[in-house]
């Protein structure tokens, strides 16, 4: 096994770990703080209604961003929000294990789950289609709390693939950075 691939896995492993144990403690009073901080009334309320782990994560991604310097507004809200319509899509952490082998081991497979049309909710397929589409659903729903438009922009461009053209020099960089954080992350 190649360096890359043990250091992949390794790092897959340790986010695995991680996601299990924000289950069990939620934010504390100053992460609440910084988190209200940095978002608008109906975004607070979206994010209060995240997954523990999609909440850590989030912050996560922030205070990776906040290390390498100071963090526009747009791209704070963006870096807590850009997973907001996961738990939407009824993905759960064995849906995210999955997805994660399966774009590994069996890119193809990937791809057609993000072009196939959406399959009823309780269908077995629908998660992995929601997964797919979180970017484009979570941009709609930090539009409708009032998120800056630059920070549902970054929201809707996060994923795979890339969806990138059009955007301003600043927003591109800034685009970079959310996903150079979330992948860190």
């Amino acid at each position: 096994m190649s360096d890359a691939i043990a250091r992949r896995a390794r790092y897959r492993v340790r986010q695995f770990l991680n996601a299990v144990r924000a289950d069990l403690s939620p934010l504390s009073e100053t992460q609440t703080y910084e988190v209200r901080a940095v978002l608008p009334e109906g975004a607070w309320r979206l994010f209060d209604a995240m997954p523990r782990q999609d909440q850590r994560h989030g912050l996560d991604v922030l205070h990776t961003l906040q290390a390498a310097g100071e963090v526009p507004p747009p791209l704070a809200q963006a870096a807590l929000l850009h997973d907001c319509a996961k738990y939407r899509g009824s993905i759960r952490l064995w849906h995210r294990v999955a997805v994660v082998l399966v774009k590994a081991f069996d890119p193809s497979r990937s791809a057609r789950w993000r072009e196939m049309e959406a399959p009823v909710p309780n269908s077995w397929r629908y998660p992995f289609w929601a997964h797919s589409h979180h970017p484009e659903h979570g941009a709609q729903l930090a539009a409708e709390a009032s998120c800056d438009p630059l920070a549902v922009t970054l929201i809707r461009c996060h994923g795979d693939p890339p969806a990138s053209g059009g955007l301003d020099p600043l927003a591109q960089r800034m685009l970079a950075e959310l996903r150079t954080a979330d992948d860190d992350n």
